[in-house]
């Protein structure tokens, strides 16, 4: 929020919650009512947050377009892409090149001045690096273009307003889980979802059911930076052969915050396969090392880098997914990366996830991700945790594996390795005006 809109939710604040907090109270409340009264007094709280907040931001927004300052124009008969910085370059460079080959003018705009699609040639189009922050959702709330696709969820939901001066704003699902386990309302306000499979429409369009919203396009896609990794799959060496002894090489990959492995379970999970002798390499979601930085601290100092230990931090990931025999994991996106695009078995602890606040809370069945792990390898329940290695040397033979994910593969992932060109078709579309997709035409 900008400093003025700071200034003037603090000045509003007392006064919003001044009808709620009389003077005296003689009354007694149970725990259980006075839990559900605070319930309800943060979820207003919240609510009147939010409210001021997007007030603030649309007045600014008026008020610079009626001087003209800070507009960005879309080439005439274009489309603009958006991108939140260089991790979802994979994402966007299948599209932009696709695009780029059908002749379609585009313009990438980008919050990092160190994305890779800044410097990428392009005949048809042309990049522009628009900040961070309160500066770049300032010129996006002022776009104006035909077309607009982002990543980015929760389009008049939280910063990214829909601006006036744009048609049609089209969010690309960057990944084949469900959109279940997004954040609550984060695709409601999008015109189209370019889907990556068809469990993703399954629940997009309960969503539309329950809340009452207009449907949406749900182009059947597929996952764009898929075609990126199975590029490199094919030009990919693979697992080192292992010496006598070694045993199979482990990547550790989980995702952050309350349903990660590391949070969940740390020095318990990791002391079972340290103590195994094999090859472990550790790489923490990108998250992890900006909000679970005591959490990191406290295990690499417990489990340092050794013989058979490495932490890993670069970039790019896929050096350290296509150096792995066995993949152990939770509920990240990595899990179908790896399993999809390398075709090896993914080891998954079954515990019950915390779905407060996600879409899943407001759907009547559990996310896909929960019904298709077993497929991939083996599921371990949390007090099997110990017997890790046990459960890692018992995985069925390579061969046994790669037929039975190729077949969930397929069931669960639209156009895999030409996502790209199909979403170009896709937004091509869009801009002429189509609404007949998902046809075999479309791939």
């Amino acid at each position: 929020m900008s400093t003025k809109g700071g200034r003037l939710f603090w000045v509003l604040w007392p006064l919003i919650l001044s009808p709620l907090c009389p003077a005296r109270a003689e009354a007694y409340l149970d725990p259980g009512t006075g839990s559900m009264l605070l319930s309800a007094l943060v979820g207003i709280a919240a609510t009147l947050f939010f409210m001021l907040k997007g007030l603030w931001y649309r007045l600014a927004g008026t008020a610079q377009r009626a001087a003209g300052k800070g507009r960005v124009r879309g080439a005439a008969g274009g489309i603009v892409l958006y991108s939140e910085g260089a991790v979802y370059w994979n994402t966007f460079r299948p599209l932009l090149e696709a695009l780029d080959a059908l002749g379609q003018k585009t313009l990438y705009l980008t919050s990092d001045a160190a994305d890779p699609g800044l410097s990428h040639p392009l005949r048809h189009g042309e990049a522009r690096h628009i900040g961070s922050g309160s500066r770049a959702f300032a010129v996006l709330n002022m776009l104006e273009a035909e077309v607009c696709a982002l990543t980015t969820p929760g389009l008049d939901v939280l910063q990214i307003r829909r601006s006036p001066g744009v048609r049609h704003y089209a969010h690309l699902l960057h990944a084949v889980t469900d959109a279940a386990i997004y954040k609550l309302f984060s695709f409601d306000y999008f015109d189209s979802i370019l889907c990556s499979g068809p469990h993703q429409i399954r629940s997009l369009r309960s969503l539309e059911t329950l809340r009452g919203t207009r449907q949406k396009l749900l182009p059947e896609t597929g996952c764009l930076y898929l075609d990126v990794l199975a590029a490199k799959a094919r030009s990919c060496p693979g697992p080192a052969a292992a010496g006598p002894g070694d045993g199979p090489r482990l990547l550790l990959a989980p995702t952050w915050g309350a349903n990660g492995l590391l949070s969940r379970f740390g020095e318990r999970l990791l002391e079972p396969l340290v103590r195994s002798g094999l090859p472990l390499d550790i790489r923490p979601h990108p998250q992890s090392w900006r909000v679970e930085k005591a959490l990191l601290d406290r295990l690499r100092e417990r489990f340092p880098s050794r013989d058979n230990v490495r932490w890993d931090d670069a970039p790019d990931g896929f050096a350290a997914l296509a150096a792995a025999d066995v993949l152990i994991s939770d509920l990240s996106g990595i899990v179908f990366d790896y399993a999809f695009v390398l075709e090896r078995p993914v080891v998954t602890v079954q515990f019950t996830p915390d779905f407060r606040g996600l879409e899943a809370a407001d759907l009547p069945w559990p996310p896909w991700e929960l019904e298709v792990l077993p497929a991939l390898g083996a599921r371990v329940a949390p007090e099997d945790v110990a017997g890790l290695p046990d459960i890692i040397a018992s995985l069925p033979a390579p061969g046994d594996f790669r037929g039975r994910v190729r077949r969930l593969r397929a069931e669960s992932v639209f156009n895999y390795g030409r996502a790209g060109e199909t979403a170009a078709r896709q937004l091509a579309g869009i801009l002429q005006g189509r609404t007949d997709f998902n046809s075999r035409a479309d791939g």
